[in-house]
């Protein structure tokens, strides 16, 4: 972990410290805190997890070996969403260019963002590109559409819409509007699409008859076909739970860590979402 990453964040024992009267709360973050050392904060909006998702997955892609090989297998996922996006009715009036243009346009910008990182930037350099608006706004929307083209053109996210709305109506309410928080839904779709698995720890005030437990959350293909079924794994960390190896799926060996679960962990509470960062 470079010095840059842990300038900028914080212990997870500062959570603990911001939640003196839960002690449910306070005992989860205890749990987490035997598992990872570190979180860093992410902007409290609506887009908190978008943000976080592709930030993480940035500082993970700066550390691979083979980072020209991971941007080459992103592009080529982003290539089929384009091909899926293209298919779709778009309403112009959201876009201040042709829909597929725009898609295009924000697609080169990451590529060339991805570009600099697999040449070798500085934490630093990624960080204050993250702080540019009109940079990260953009890739925000993008993500955002990648994951509605998801949901739109697979039969498997109807069961989780709600029945009174349309999968149309869902996704201009719950995925494209820029202050509407990502649920398990937004997740696996965007997980889905890019093939980068995510690891979700959930801290809430709940428990349960076997006391206070941490809900862990996996999305991964479960198979090693190049597009696979993809698995929710839900799980649930106590105070001595021993960390349980996943079935590994097709991904590059660097989004997983070596007992095969997902690099990319982000915490969420009250529905806010910030990175985790293991011992």
């Amino acid at each position: 972990m470079s010095a840059d990453v842990k300038a900028r964040s914080e212990q997870l024992s500062e959570l603990v410290r911001e939640s003196p009267d839960n002690s449910i709360i306070q005992e989860k973050m205890k749990i987490l805190s035997k598992h990872y050392v570190l979180f860093r904060r992410t902007r409290q909006d609506g887009s908190c997890f978008y943000r976080a998702f592709m930030f993480s997955y940035m500082e993970i892609l700066r550390q691979m070996q083979d980072k020209q090989a991971e941007v080459t297998r992103l592009m080529e996922c982003l290539d089929m969403s384009k091909d899926r996006f293209s298919c779709l009715e778009w309403n112009k009036a959201y876009f201040s260019i042709d829909p597929e243009e725009y898609f295009s346009s924000v697609v080169s910008e990451l590529n060339e963002v991805l570009d600099v990182i697999a040449a070798g930037c500085t934490s630093e350099w990624l960080y204050q590109r993250s702080l540019q608006e009109s940079f990260s706004g953009r890739i925000i929307s993008l993500l955002r559409l990648i994951t509605e083209t998801e949901i739109r053109t697979d039969e498997f996210y109807k069961q989780s819409i709600p029945t009174n709305l349309n999968v149309l109506q869902f996704c201009w309410k719950a995925v494209r509007s820029l202050d509407a928080e990502a649920t398990t839904t937004q997740m696996r779709a965007l997980t889905y699409a890019l093939g980068i698995p995510l690891r979700v720890e959930v801290v809430d005030k709940s428990s349960t008859d076997r006391g206070v437990l941490v809900k862990r959350l996996d999305f991964f293909h479960e198979s090693d076909l190049e597009k696979g079924p993809l698995r929710l794994t839900r799980s649930y960390l106590s105070s001595s739970t021993a960390p349980i190896p996943l079935k590994q799926g097709s991904y590059d060996a660097d989004l997983l860590s070596s007992d095969g679960t997902p690099m990319l962990t982000l915490l969420c509470r009250r529905g806010h979402c910030d990175i985790l960062y293991r011992k």
